[in-house]
C-alpha cells in the first residue's frame, strides 16, 4: 500500500497534523509517496517526490544516524522531520546498489567499517547522553530471556544453551565498552554500484562488547579456517581468551537471530538458525 505524506522540519515552530486525502494519510511540505518495504516491520519505506527522485525513509530510528552518516558508516541523512501523529521520520539518500550475499561477507571493507564504528568514542558518549546503559554479557542474556516468546522459553534445547553460557561469562569492562551495531547480518549491508559498503538498519544498536558483532560475523559467514586472518586484521590477537569470547557471542548470535526471526513469525529462518546454532557449537567443540 503507497501513502502520501506531508512532515514538518524538527525544530521549526509548526502545529504537526495529519491530513487525509482521498484515504491516504499525508504528512510533507512537499508531496512525498512512501511505499512500505518488505520485512522491516513496517517502519520502512521508499519515499519519492514527484518528479521522481527517490530516497530511503525510516520511522523512530536512532539518533544518531547523522553521526553514523559522517563516519561514512550509514548512508548520508537527508533530514529528519516529525509527522502529526509524533513519529520521527529519517530520509537518507537512496542508494543504487544491491544488499551483499553471504559470500560478500568476508570483504576487508567490512572490517574497516566496523574498526570505525567499534573505536568510535564520540558514539558511545552520544548514546550514554541517550540514556543507553552498558550490558554486560548476562545482562545480554537476561534480556534475551525477558523478550523471548513463551514458544522460545520451553524449548528445552535454547533453555539449556542459556543456562550454559550464564555459567560461562566472559570477561567484561565497561571502561572499553563500545558501540555495536546489534544485527549485522548481510542483509543490512549495502553496497553501491561505485563499489562502496554501508551498514544500514541501526534498531539494535547498543552499548556493549564489540565481540557481539565480530563473534556474528566469524560465526555466520566466516570459515574457521580463515577466523586467524580475520581476526589479525582487524587487530584482535589470536589467543584462547579471544577464542572462548568468540564461542560465547557467536552462540548468542544465533539466539539473537532466532528471537528477531520469530518476532517476524519468520519460522523457516527461526529453524535456519537453531540448526546453524547446532553446527556452531559441534565445529568449535572438536576444535578444542
Amino acid at each position: 500500500m503507497t501513502r502520501r505524506c506531508k512532515t514538518s522540519k524538527i525544530g521549526v515552530n509548526k502545529r504537526f497534523t495529519k491530513e487525509k486525502e482521498g484515504g491516504q494519510v499525508t504528512v510533507s511540505d512537499q508531496e512525498l509517496t512512501m511505499t512500505p518495504l518488505q520485512g522491516k516491520s513496517g517502519k520502512a519505506f521508499i519515499g519519492q517526490y514527484p518528479n521522481g527522485e527517490k530516497i530511503f525513509i525510516k520511522l523512530n530510528t536512532t539518533p544518531i544516524l547523522p553521526a553514523l552518516a559522517k563516519e561514512q558508516i550509514a548512508p548520508q541523512l537527508l533530514w529528519v522531520r516529525r509527522t502529526g501523529n509524533g513519529d520521527t521520520m529519517s530520509a537518507q539518500e537512496w542508494l543504487d546498489g544491491r544488499i551483499l550475499t553471504k559470500e560478500d561477507m568476508g570483504s576487508k571493507q567490512i572490517v574497516h567499517i566496523l574498526l570505525r564504528l567499534h573505536k568510535s568514542r564520540p558514539l558511545v558518549n552520544q548514546l550514554l547522553q541517550l540514556n543507553y546503559k552498558i550490558e554486560n554479557p548476562y545482562d545480554l542474556l537476561v534480556d534475551w530471556e525477558k523478550n523471548a516468546p513463551l514458544q522460545i522459553q520451553e524449548n528445552t534445547y535454547l533453555q539449556s544453551i542459556v543456562k550454559e553460557l550464564k555459567r560461562s561469562l566472559p570477561e567484561f569492562r565497561s571502561e572499553v565498552a563500545t558501540i555495536v551495531h546489534g544485527d549485522i547480518k548481510h542483509s543490512n549491508w549495502v553496497i553501491t554500484t561505485s563499489g562502496m559498503i554501508y551498514l544500514v538498519d541501526w534498531d539494535s544498536v547498543r552499548l556493549t562488547d564489540r565481540m557481539y558483532d565480530v563473534a556474528f560475523l566469524l560465526s555466520h559467514y566466516i570459515p574457521y579456517s580463515r577466523w586467524h586472518e580475520w581476526l589479525n586484521y582487524y587487530g584482535y590477537k589470536d589467543n584462547e581468551k579471544v577464542r572462548q569470547k568468540i564461542v560465547w557471542y557467536g552462540q548468542f548470535s544465533y539466539l539473537s537471530q532466532i528471537l528477531n526471526c520469530f518476532d517476524k513469525r519468520d519460522m523457516e529462518h527461526v529453524n535456519q538458525e537453531i540448526y546453524g546454532l547446532r553446527k556452531f557449537r559441534e565445529l568449535v567443540s572438536k576444535k578444542k
